[in-house]
């Protein structure tokens, strides 16, 4: 079973936004992260702009879940999800375009 994330508060700053996250483990633990979302990341994630960056968020969250199956860092940038594996960007986009229907 994957992990379940509650995205806990949303900040916008300079560069995009950060989410404040509790991550369900899959063990039953919680573990706190903060993940950062740049503009350019959510540009290219979601470039028509039809889903909020908390969906955005969703989705990359969903996607390092699978990337770290026993647990994100506490500090995650999106940037690094992306990095993680040659079709993070593809999972990425599938799952907020899935989230724009």
């Amino acid at each position: 079973m994957p992990a379940t994330f509650e995205i806990v508060s949303e900040h916008e700053e300079p560069n995009g936004w950060s989410f404040d996250v509790q991550e369900i483990r899959n063990d039953g633990s919680l573990a706190g992260l903060r993940l950062s979302l740049a503009w350019v990341d959510y540009d290219h994630f979601c470039p028509d702009g039809a889903v909020p960056p908390e969906g955005v968020a969703r989705a990359v969250l969903e996607v390092g879940n699978e990337l770290w199956p026993g647990g994100m860092p506490p500090r995650l940038d999106a940037s690094t999800v992306r990095r993680r594996s040659p079709d993070a960007d593809r999972r990425i986009i599938d799952r907020v375009d899935l989230r724009s229907m």
